[in-house]
């Protein structure tokens, strides 16, 4: 009897524990809530479609860059410089894979969707070889500046990060709207297509049509931000590939289309 009161009484216990630490964060969490009512409000209205879109990522299959680049035993790599990276650029094991392909499928030309700081520009003129050429588009300064607001820094920095590389003289930098410029003189030019953008659903859509078009038989098409947070987009992406086989390549935010 005794043996059975002290369990009672120590379950009794745990049970209190339980119940003060989760009344601690309801309690918590409705001090965040109210003082942050309008980002609660957002997030509520965000979470189905974040769900929506991670359903669709993970409907997709999963690659690895090894598939992408049979054969190749060793590959050179390096790291951005600290100077050429920013909050908004791409991450450094998306940059990595990046190189990867470009040596690995031995690229001889890129097209870039979204220069940004230039910082990605510069490893990949740097990663192709000498008469290779990369091509990158983002806004004029003015319309950037008018529709983006990064955290230090202006429309009349986008690339600022490859214009002292050794590379430079392999880059050819386009200013326009993504989804209205005219394409037409790069179709079917590039081994590899980075899209890395607008973020919305209109960009994913045009975007990833537009790199259907510039890709060349044989050549891989690569998104960046492949993620529930980013639902516009990657519905937008699903859309435009729909009857595509795709997929998310493994460990990092990238999507992956290899172009037969």
């Amino acid at each position: 009897m005794l043996q059975g009161t002290r369990e009672r009484t120590g379950g009794s216990s745990v049970d209190g524990v339980k119940l003060r630490r989760q009344t601690s964060v309801i309690a918590a969490a409705a001090a965040a809530v109210a003082r942050h009512p309008v980002a609660f409000a957002r997030a509520v209205v965000r979470l189905p479609l974040e769900m929506e879109a991670a359903a669709r990522i993970a409907s997709l299959p999963v690659i690895e860059l090894t598939s992408l680049i049979a054969g190749t035993e060793q590959i050179p790599i390096r790291a951005a410089s600290v100077e050429s990276r920013h909050g908004w650029s791409l991450g450094a094991a998306e940059q990595f894979v990046l190189q990867a392909l470009i040596r690995g499928r031995v690229c001889r030309t890129v097209f870039e969707i979204g220069t940004f700081n230039g910082g990605t520009t510069r490893l990949l003129a740097e990663s192709l070889p000498d008469d290779g050429r990369v091509w990158t588009m983002d806004l004029p300064p003015d319309v950037f500046d008018a529709v983006q607001s990064p955290a230090g820094f202006e429309g009349r920095s986008v690339g600022v990060a490859y214009r002292t590389s050794p590379a430079a003289g392999k880059i050819v930098q386009l200013l326009g709207d993504s989804r209205h410029f005219d394409f037409a003189p790069y179709e079917q030019s590039a081994d590899l297509v980075l899209v890395d953008a607008g973020h919305e659903y209109a960009n994913g859509i045009v975007d990833t049509r537009t790199a259907l078009r510039i890709v060349r038989s044989g050549g891989v098409v690569v998104w960046d931000d492949f993620e529930p947070y980013w639902h516009g987009l990657v519905n937008g992406i699903c859309d435009a590939m729909e009857g595509r086989t795709f997929g998310r390549l493994a460990g990092t935010s990238l999507a992956v289309y290899s172009h037969l």
